[in-house]
């Protein structure tokens, strides 16, 4: 049986993966590591709206940083991650019967 605690838990990262704009910045940094003004560049958004998300996404642990000089370069926190992007895009691409 699962706790309460852990399906509250479970909950907020579903809530954090909700918003198509957060899980188009994950999926970004499944592909590769990249730094605020990249994933701005790459998906045609202000500087500011990509780091709102990836504060949501840092603390729903989904994304984590490092720092490189006087710049953030973000990832996906693990494998974990990764897997459930992999699984929820394969889901939802499956055919209907």
């Amino acid at each position: 049986m699962i706790d309460k605690e852990t399906l509250e838990n479970a909950s907020l990262l579903f809530k954090a993966l909700s918003d198509s704009t957060r899980l188009t910045i994950i999926y970004q940094l499944s592909l590769s590591e990249m730094n605020v003004n990249t994933i701005a560049r790459t998906l045609h958004m202000e500087q500011s709206t990509v780091s709102h998300q990836l504060k949501i996404l840092k603390s729903a642990r989904l994304v984590k940083s490092r720092r490189e000089g006087k710049t953030r370069i973000y990832s996906i926190s693990d494998e974990h991650v990764q897997e459930l992007i992999s699984q929820v895009t394969s889901h939802v691409q499956e055919k209907r019967d």
